[in-house]
Formats: C-alpha cells, sequence, structure tokens
C-alpha cells in the first residue's frame, strides 16, 4: 500500500485530505507541524508528501 504524509496545520485540511486519499488506497499519515511531519517522514517513509506552505514556526517550503 503506497503511504502519503499530508503536513498542515488546520485540522480540517488533515481530515480532508485523509478522506480523499484513502478513497484512493493511501495510507494516510498526517502532522500538525513540518517538525512533526519531519519526524514522521524520517519514521515512516512515505511515497507522496502534501503539505501547506504558510505555517506557524517551519513552513512547508523549509520542511521540504
Amino acid at each position: 500500500m503506497l503511504k502519503a504524509l499530508v503536513i498542515d496545520d488546520e485540522q480540517p485540511t488533515l481530515f480532508m485530505f485523509n478522506l480523499f486519499l484513502n478513497a484512493y488506497g493511501y495510507e494516510v499519515i498526517t502532522a500538525e507541524n513540518a517538525a512533526a511531519g519531519i519526524e514522521l517522514f524520517k519514521r515512516e517513509r512515505p511515497s507522496i508528501v502534501i503539505t501547506d506552505i504558510k505555517m506557524p514556526g517551519m513552513d512547508g517550503l523549509e520542511a521540504l
């Protein structure tokens, strides 16, 4: 099963991506900030990362 990591600081967005990507067969991992996303990426090695650009602290471009 393909794994997707979604990084966003808004819960409704994480929920929407979880529903959408699950429907297409992805195992979805979510993070509420860039630092947590980086740690999950190191541990889970997802096939794809989808991230918000503007987040408090580290933004999405820095995380990538």
